[in-house]
């Protein structure tokens, strides 16, 4: 038998034996969360209250949104042992998606490059083969997330993934495309409609995680987070050893075939989801008259771009210390720490969301510690005295990936939170609009920051670059204040009139205390 052939059939089995150990990772990862929130909740009983749905108070002040959000999850456990099997291979099947097509995005990064030189290809254009990834997802999101109901959920999921795999493997076949310029149209046109695929399955498994676990949706997609995360630090690794082991399409060949096998079965064993089309009066447009909307997306981007900005310039700024100088597997180290910290704690930020509601509250206090974890990096021109040693770098980059993680992990709650704010129902489309509109935002800053990332740097130098970001993510830090204070000085009108007439009436109709 074929030599590569064989590799595949093992790498499938293998594939097989992971989808159940996911299941059980999964399932330890969040009975510890559980576990952690059941004892907290033995310390200290709260009396449950009478509420009523945030979807019928279109206009909240910031405090309230936050306290409300706080008393309708203080006693919402997500618990993996006590949800249906249905929903755990539903999650195990979203988190080998969520990997695998992160997989193939960075996968060809080790040797795609040297790869496309011997064809002729620029280093520019390289650049721009990897930008135009980021960029499509960020103009299809929100069509898809505005049109999901009419695709359907499970439709549009099954053919993200069936295209993104199809065009991973057709990306391993042109290296026997001819050279120069027929050989960068075909490397566009399999980017461009992998990344289509991307987003549909993307902007489907956001909107149905959201459909399916309503009150834990920031728990759930801080997991799908992390695992996203191993994929992008996996990536590398894997399509390295695959290239050296098969040549160039052996790593598309295996990492597609096996995406668009887990589409399948994802799609099989989702179980029904309620996504008919309704007639609605509102579309994704809708959700920018809050300005709610506006500030949460302006920090999802800083965030994004913040992450971006690393990509081309870390390892040039980190090659200035003497003990990382020409080393390229301590450079490579210094890449995984801020996604390391990134990944790993992504649940944590995603639990404390869902367990508490202060949605706005992480988002401030993570853009902070960010701010100032770029601030260490450079280290910032403006504030003197600030060590550059292999030390405060590490710091830096761990607290990056830390307040980042924090800020960047809420969001998609809070862009919820704003749809309800508006009046949107709680269905399928509004999951889908939230969806497509978040997944657009994170790429438009995914494909900003290492496109300027370079440019800046190039123009004027590390140190002040850095600074720059820093002042990107300091300023959502003030939209969002800003916001709060305004929306708390109007707080005294924001009672509508017929309410203050009924609060008005039974007042004068309550009976008087003859004790008093």
């Amino acid at each position: 038998m074929n030599p590569i052939l064989t590799t595949i059939i093992n790498i499938d089995l293998f594939y097989f034996q992971l989808n159940f150990f996911l299941i059980g990772l999964i399932g330890s990862s969040l009975t510890s969360f559980s576990i952690a929130a059941t004892e907290s909740g033995a310390e200290m009983e709260v009396e449950q209250t009478e509420r009523d749905p945030l979807i019928k108070h279109p206009v909240n002040t910031s405090e309230d949104s936050d306290i409300t959000n706080k008393n309708e999850n203080e006693n919402n456990d997500f618990s993996f042992s006590k949800i249906s099997r249905q929903k755990k291979i539903l999650l195990a099947s979203m988190a080998m998606v969520n990997f695998f097509s992160v997989t193939c995005f960075s996968l060809l990064a080790p040797f795609f490059p040297a790869e496309a030189e011997k064809k002729g290809v620029s280093q520019t254009v390289v650049g721009l083969i990897f930008g135009t990834f980021e960029f499509v997802i960020f103009m299809s999101s929100p069509i898809f997330g505005n049109f999901i109901t009419r695709i359907g959920s499970k439709f549009l999921f099954l053919s993200g993934t069936m295209v993104g795999g199809a065009c991973a493997i057709l990306f391993g076949l042109l290296d026997r495309s001819p050279d120069g310029t027929t050989y960068i149209v075909m490397c566009f046109l399999c980017r461009t409609i992998e990344a289509v695929g991307c987003s549909m399955f993307v902007t489907a498994s956001f909107a149905i995680i959201a459909h399916v676990f309503p009150e834990n949706v920031a728990t759930v997609f801080g997991l799908l987070e992390t695992f996203s995360g191993l994929g992008l630090i996996a990536g590398p690794a894997v399509g390295g050893a695959l290239y050296q082991l098969g040549g160039f399409g052996l790593p598309f060949f295996v990492v597609g075939s096996i995406t668009i096998f887990n589409g399948v079965f994802g799609y099989f064993l989702m179980g029904e989801i309620d996504d008919a089309p309704r007639p609605r009066t509102k579309s994704i447009l809708s959700l920018l008259r809050n300005p709610y909307t506006w500030v949460i997306l302006f920090s999802l981007s800083s965030g994004s771009f913040s992450l971006g900005f690393l990509d081309p310039t870390l390892a040039l700024h980190a090659a200035k210390l003497p003990e990382l100088k020409g080393k390229a597997a301590l450079l490579g180290l210094m890449f995984l720490i801020g996604g390391g910290v990134y990944t790993f704690t992504a649940p944590l930020w995603g639990y404390l969301t869902d367990k508490k509601g202060y949605v706005k509250s992480m988002i401030a206090v993570g853009n902070v510690i960010g701010a100032f974890a770029y601030l260490l990096m450079g280290p910032t021109p403006i504030i003197n005295g600030l060590p550059f040693e292999l030390w405060s770098l590490i710091i830096s980059l761990a607290l990056m990936g830390l307040g980042i993680g924090c800020a960047i992990i809420p969001t998609f709650r809070g862009l919820l939170e704003s749809a309800k704010e508006l009046g949107f129902e709680e269905n399928m489309d509004t999951n889908g609009m939230v969806s497509g509109l978040f997944n657009s935002c994170f790429s438009l800053g995914a494909f900003m920051g290492p496109t300027l990332g370079g440019v800046l740097v190039d123009k004027f130098g590390f140190d002040w670059a850095a600074t720059g970001c820093a002042i990107l993510i300091i300023s959502s830090v003030l939209m969002l204040l800003l916001f709060s204070v305004c929306r708390a000085c109007s707080r005294p009108n924001t009672i509508p009139h017929h309410e203050v007439a009924v609060r008005y009436q039974t007042l004068v109709n309550e009976p008087s205390d003859p004790n008093v």
